[in-house]
């Protein structure tokens, strides 16, 4: 209990929390964009008659491969 106590590990506790979400943000905002350009450039596709050809490399922030024949 007396390691809580201590003034520069609770700080550093609240910069690796800050650190931790930040980056779940940017992670989530990342992949929520990409998968909004993935539908956007899929109908595009479908509107001009193409064919849709989609590579998901990262399940995680939706890192994709697009093309449209």
């Amino acid at each position: 209990m007396a390691l809580l106590k201590n003034k520069y590990v609770i700080g550093i506790m609240w910069i690796l929390a800050t650190l931790l979400l930040v980056a779940s943000f940017l992670l989530i905002s990342t992949g929520y964009f990409n998968t909004k350009e993935i539908s956007l450039l899929t109908s595009q596709c479908y509107e001009n008659s193409g064919e849709v050809i989609i590579e998901i490399h990262n399940n995680l922030t939706s890192e994709y491969s697009f093309k449209c024949k």
